[in-house]
């Protein structure tokens, strides 16, 4: 192991100076943030672990079980260009065609990364139980978390996490990365995006989601008061307590829907995220 290798117990120490020891802890972490970690992701699991933290983490898998949107179920202001959705279906199969999710499955998207693919790989983990496998929890909350979820309330462990007393730590990632912030849409008014998978019956069935995510940095100011800072080996973390995040951001939200709005003007989702989401035809 080389000097400069990030250990579990300083994981677990610095999780103490946040004031986040025995608190659940939604966990964004990005492995390229540290020089080095003695033990991989589970160096920085362990070390909350340790620490007494429930650890839950983004697991979604849309890349792996994805079905097209139905042809009787297609909402308006869906964040969907359906006619380039369908020429996109004619060239190609979709992977979740030929399979479908439940909670025993690891996949999940390869843009959340190393750690939220090592936590959905532990046996002992719990995960959603509903498409596409939004969350995975380990710890002494892990099953009050992920129960929470609902075939309509994908965002329930987030509400769970709010409740009680929990936090997000972004571990040298950016806002763009916390999951917290769709739950906050939400609370504002916004319907998630319907998105589609299919049940072990083969039958498709709705999974609700967040869409763009690129415009929260933009909130960076809104949740400046509640935020602490730290810094693990060279890793920013920088941890909010939950409940004070969605209150924050979805007043903030409701004031000015454009805040979340990305860059890119050929964003497909953000205008109709900013117009309230999804309306059922």
């Amino acid at each position: 192991m080389a000097r400069s290798a990030v250990s579990s117990a300083q994981v677990t120490a610095q999780i103490g100076r946040l004031g986040l020891r025995g608190a659940p802890v939604c966990l964004h972490a990005s492995l390229r943030s540290f020089p080095a970690l003695a033990e991989g992701p589970a160096t920085v699991v362990d070390g909350l672990l340790d620490a007494g933290s429930t650890v839950m983490v983004a697991t979604m898998a849309n890349q792996a079980f994805d079905i097209p949107a139905p042809p009787g179920d297609r909402p308006a202001r869906n964040g969907v260009d359906y006619a380039r959705h369908d020429r996109s279906t004619a060239q190609r199969p979709w992977p979740g065609q030929s399979d479908h999710f439940d909670a025993t499955r690891t996949e999940v998207d390869p843009w959340l990364g190393a750690t939220s693919a090592y936590v959905a790989a532990l046996p002992d983990r719990q995960r959603c139980r509903f498409p596409p496998g939004s969350f995975s929890a380990l710890g002494p909350l892990a099953e009050d978390l992920i129960g929470a979820e609902g075939a309509s309330d994908t965002f329930g462990p987030l509400r769970e996490l709010a409740d009680r007393s929990g936090w997000v730590l972004l571990a040298g990632v950016g806002l763009i990365r916390m999951t917290l912030l769709h739950l906050a849409e939400t609370e504002a008014g916004r319907r998630p995006f319907v998105r589609w998978a299919r049940r072990p019956d083969g039958q498709p069935i709705r999974n609700l989601s967040g869409g763009c995510s690129m415009g929260f940095e933009r909130l960076a100011g809104v949740l400046a008061p509640i935020e602490r800072r730290a810094r693990v080996g060279s890793s920013l973390w920088r941890a909010f307590p939950a409940r004070e995040t969605v209150e924050l951001a979805a007043d903030a939200i409701r004031r000015d829907p454009s805040i979340t709005r990305c860059a890119d003007p050929g964003c497909p989702e953000c205008p109709d995220a900013v117009a309230g989401g999804p309306i059922d035809r």
